[in-house]
């Protein structure tokens, strides 16, 4: 049970977390990474019965994170305040960190309560958490049902009667399935319940209804996100949409792609450690010395160790966590075999999920063991990894422009990602990583106090870049919604002219344009065009002989909507 001390911080802490993403989506107006935020956004449009998007040349996106803002979609017709309410959403969704994290540490861990409370509300503070609950995106559903996975399998690992099994099994399963419904990044997820699943019915750990049980979860899962998938690929992107996939799968098998994923996983297992601060290779590192030390026959087990009922010695919890990231890392690497921005050597969005846990147990590790010489091994990864990273960008300049979005907890600037800001982010993750160290020699809470100084400090920039200026370029003073004068109107029915292709033009428009259908136009097209066309200030002259009045401008952008006089 949670003790009184205990609780009353986690309901103070819980509520702070909440006021703090709350206070920063209030600069907010609207969709800023797209297409992504307008798929997820459109998708609860969709599921609502609203109006379709025009998504036929953006990505497939998954409806899981869809279903959980659907309801705020639904039930308020007026677009801003839509989204002002999505990013409610998302900030109670990180705010439930700090509870699942305590609880993690606590109970499927044995952390005493002082230690775990520290630690867990340190790792709720990873600046890609606040960040990227200030965007509407699958992120945000995808860190507390990790948190929620692991915590169900530590109650099956504890169950002893059939029935506790039948319903943490069901548990596991469920939160399995959860996360595929919300990416498809989460198979990795769905195959380790499996494994495990199987694994423990075979050692007979587990009754065979539980086993059972949770994978007719899954199987469940697996059918309904294919139905949902379909439901939605034909109504909100015109049974059209791009297979991402499968064009990166056949990227793969050429020299260059499998050689880009490879140099993905260097760079971007250094964006975990420096993100870390080196909390992710000691969680490695002691869970491979309890590994050898359990082979080697040494079985006493060390204090809070919970898990002693692990198939394979070392907490199985922190091995399932660890599987997860290594797939995740796996994963992330193989989705960018050509790299078009340097973010995509070091992208992090993709495995940041299983970041918060892995700092709350680094933190409760480095708080029990002062020990120095533990800094070793995570100073010496990062520094090496840290060469790797600006080698590969010495030999090979990937074009375009940085995005903070993909790499929010990198603890130095952004920029476009050159050899000195990537030996300034190393530098300063190795200072971080021996200051954690020399914190537990002061205070057992010292150790998780700095790591939350240290990420409110990166939360303070990265608050700036991107949330603020990408606001700024995106909804500058003076921009006004279309959506009353698309009302006032009548318009229901728009053309978008794709020789003025502006991605916030196209995708972030028509989030503001919750009753109009649009349409996209192609060179050449045949007549008639559409009453109300969406394009570049320049229309009226490329189309002399088509009269266009102005109705509607997008200040900041070169976008404007006219109403054709002639058709």
């Amino acid at each position: 049970m949670t003790s009184h001390w205990a609780r009353n911080r986690l309901l103070v802490g819980t509520g702070a977390l909440f006021a703090l993403r709350l206070l920063l989506s209030l600069v907010r107006t609207g969709p800023l990474v797209v297409a992504d935020e307008v798929g997820y956004l459109t998708n609860a449009r969709v599921i609502t019965g609203g109006l379709a998007g025009q998504l036929h040349q953006a990505p497939f996106y998954r409806g899981g994170y869809s279903l959980v803002i659907a309801p705020v979609v639904g039930l308020f017709s007026d677009p801003k305040l839509a989204y002002h309410l999505v990013l409610v959403v998302n900030a109670l969704l990180a705010a439930s960190l700090f509870p699942l994290l305590y609880l993690l540490l606590s109970r499927a861990l044995g952390v005493a309560p002082r230690t775990a409370i520290w630690a867990a509300f340190a790792a709720a503070l990873y600046p890609a958490v606040t960040i990227l609950s200030q965007a509407a995106l699958s992120e945000n559903a995808l860190f507390p049902l990790v948190c929620l996975w692991l915590l169900a399998l530590a109650e099956l690992l504890s169950a002893r009667t059939p029935r506790t099994q039948v319903l943490w099994a069901v548990g596991f399963a469920l939160a399995a399935g959860g996360m595929w419904v919300v990416h498809y990044r989460m198979g990795g997820a769905v195959a380790i319940t499996v494994i495990v699943l199987l694994g423990l019915g075979v050692r007979r750990r587990l009754a065979p209804a539980a086993v059972i049980a949770g994978l007719l979860v899954i199987a469940a899962a697996l059918w309904g996100t294919s139905a949902l998938d379909h439901f939605l690929h034909d109504h909100n992107y015109g049974a059209v949409a791009e297979n991402e996939a499968s064009e990166r799968f056949d990227d793969l098998t050429t020299a260059s792609g499998a050689g880009n994923a490879l140099l993905n996983l260097v760079g971007q297992s250094w964006y975990l450690l420096v993100s870390t601060f080196g909390l992710a290779a000691i969680v490695i590192a002691d869970t491979w010395s309890k590994f050898r030390r359990r082979a080697g026959g040494d079985g006493a087990e060390t204090s809070g160790d919970k898990a002693a009922n692990s198939v394979w010695g070392p907490s199985a919890i922190v091995l399932a966590l660890l599987a997860l990231a290594a797939l995740l890392l796996l994963t992330s690497a193989a989705a960018f075999p050509e790299r078009i921005r340097p973010d995509m050597l070091i992208y992090g969005r993709y495995v940041e999920i299983v970041t918060p846990p892995l700092i709350a147990i680094g933190l409760w590790l480095v708080a029990t063991r002062k020990e120095l010489r533990r800094a070793v091994g995570p100073l010496a990864a990062i520094a090496v990894l840290t060469l790797a990273v600006v080698a590969i960008r010495a030999i090979h300049v990937d074009p375009g422009e940085a995005s903070r979005w993909n790499v929010s907890g990198l603890p130095f600037v952004t920029g476009q990602l050159g050899p000195g800001i990537l030996v300034g982010a190393g530098v300063l993750a190795a200072l971080g990583a021996w200051a954690l160290l020399r914190a537990t020699e002061v205070r057992a809470w010292a150790a998780p106090a700095l790591a939350a100084a240290m990420f409110l400090a990166i939360v303070a920039y990265g608050t700036w870049n991107p949330v603020i200026t990408s606001q700024r370029g995106a909804y500058p003073a003076g921009w006004a919604s279309p959506e009353p004068i698309a009302a006032e109107r009548g318009i229901t029915s728009l053309g978008y002219d794709l020789a003025d292709y502006d991605a916030l033009g196209l995708y972030a428009t028509q989030w503001f344009l919750p009753d109009t259908e649009v349409r996209l136009l192609h060179a050449g097209d045949d007549p008639p065009l559409p009453r109300y066309v969406l394009a570049s200030h320049s229309w009226p002259r490329q189309h002399p002989h088509t009269p266009a009045k102005l109705v509607w401008d997008d200040v900041g952008r070169d976008q404007a909507i006219y109403r054709l006089t002639q058709r």
